[in-house]
């Protein structure tokens, strides 16, 4: 009995591990690229997911804006408990009818249009949540390649720093060095263990606020797979270029949303239109007289005085918040195309300082300190010109990276600005963040 209930032990166990290992296996494994990235973020992100619940707010308003005026049942009694032939219940008239609204001025569907509108802005909504995500996410994996570039970078250096006291020491040893130097060559290897350091948990850092995109405090991928200097997605630009961004920047989603805020609020103002025009009362039914026991059809019509003069601060209300809804929407177009003109001047000096910096600056530079290694050999440099060619070198390096870093950056701007990213963002899993 033992011997079972301990394999029963052991067997619930194992199923606990790989159900555990299984549980979620979209999870990314040791490396993880830009498509994992944007289709976990898609599927995972909690500000998506919010947004079927105001869907659902949105369908329960149009059913509500769909019903027709209620109809109601009145019972009226007449001629009771007076003096006189009226004393009791005996001259009692009883009336029993029902009772509703003709609504003659369209106002049933001006409400309905209103909750139209209103569901087609929240579905811009989405469509800009989804893209601001998707490039939240293009924006933190290049950070994060770029980070990982300036750990190679700081080790880089670090090898250099070493090499150098390495061959000081020798010198020193033989006598032909002071020891200053090799102290400073030292101070400065330590220097570089610290930078190496920073840069490593600059990485990490990186990492969480990635994965935080779609809900993971604990990732387990270990780095990310790209290529900071390839440049070959990005736009290439051409003379006429600037013209055909500033024509794709009609379907800027923010725009879009705006343009939806106008409608709404134009739908707003024939809903205030409606409600000032005639609305019928009217009640029919049966009146029962009790001293002659008889019965007739009771029939009456009503209808409110003065209902434009009641509506008229509601349509003021609406008119002028369409108005400034307009404003917006203008003034946001302007804001756009000057931004998307600093974006795009901002991309070419990117690509053109990364292309300098690959095609001719950083060869130099990797000559030059070459040439002074070879020379500090010979005994013909000193180590503090080795140090400074190598940190040169180096400096040309980071500068790459911070070039390339704002290439990217700024063609992801591009790409937000006229809702145009290359990613398997919106067209792979749109279905599946769509409520």
């Amino acid at each position: 009995m033992k011997m079972f209930l301990s394999a029963l032990v052991l067997l619930t166990s194992a199923a606990t591990c790989v159900s555990a290992q299984t549980a979620n296996p979209q999870q990314p494994q040791g490396e993880i690229d830009l498509q994992q990235a944007i289709r976990l973020s898609l599927q995972q992100n909690p500000q998506l997911t919010s947004y079927k619940f105001r869907h659902a707010a949105l369908a329960g308003e149009q059913s509500t804006a769909d019903l027709r005026p209620e109809t109601r049942i009145q019972l009226e009694a007449e001629n009771l408990a007076g003096t006189g032939n009226y004393s009791g219940a005996d001259a009692a008239e009883l009336t029993l009818s029902f009772a509703s609204i003709l609504e003659l001025g369209g106002q049933r569907d001006s409400r309905l249009a209103v909750t139209t509108a209103r569901q087609q802005q929240l579905e811009s909504e989405r469509r800009v949540a989804v893209l601001d995500l998707v490039a939240a996410v293009n924006y933190r994996f290049i950070a994060l390649l770029a980070a990982q570039e300036q750990v190679q970078l700081e080790e880089e250096a670090q090898r250099l720093a070493q090499g150098l006291v390495d061959s000081l020491i020798k010198r020193v040893q033989a006598g032909s060095t002071p020891q200053a130097e090799l102290m400073r060559a030292r101070a400065a290897l330590a220097r570089t263990e610290i930078a190496l350091e920073k840069s490593r948990q600059q990485v990490h850092e990186q990492g969480l606020q990635l994965s935080a995109y779609w809900g993971d405090s604990t990732p387990d991928f270990t780095r990310a797979r790209g290529d900071l200097f390839a440049l070959t997605n990005a736009v290439e630009f051409g003379p006429q270029s600037l013209a055909s961004w500033q024509t794709r920047l009609t379907q800027n989603p923010d725009l879009a949303l705006l343009g939806d805020a106008t409608r709404l609020r134009a739908a707003e103002v024939r809903k205030a239109e409606a409600e000032g025009k005639l609305a019928l009362g009217w009640n029919a039914g049966v009146r029962q007289l009790q001293e002659t026991s008889d019965t007739a059809v009771v029939v009456g019509l009503n209808m409110p005085l003065a209902s434009g003069k009641r509506a008229s601060g509601a349509l003021q209300t609406a008119r002028a918040e369409q108005d400034a809804a307009q404003l917006a929407e203008d003034n946001a177009k302007l804001q756009l195309e000057t931004r998307l003109h600093k974006t795009f001047i901002a991309h070419q000096q990117a690509r053109n300082e990364v292309q300098s910096l690959r095609g001719r600056i950083l060869p130099l530079m990797q000559e030059a300190s070459r040439a002074t290694a070879s020379a500090f050999e010979q005994g013909r440099y000193s180590s503090l010109e080795l140090a400074m060619a190598q940190r040169e070198l180096l400096d040309t390096r980071a500068e790459l990276i911070s070039a390339a870093l704002c290439a990217h950056e700024t063609r992801i701007e591009l790409e937000r600005l006229t809702a145009s990213a290359q990613s398997i963002a919106t067209q792979a899993t749109d279905s599946e963040v769509t409520p």
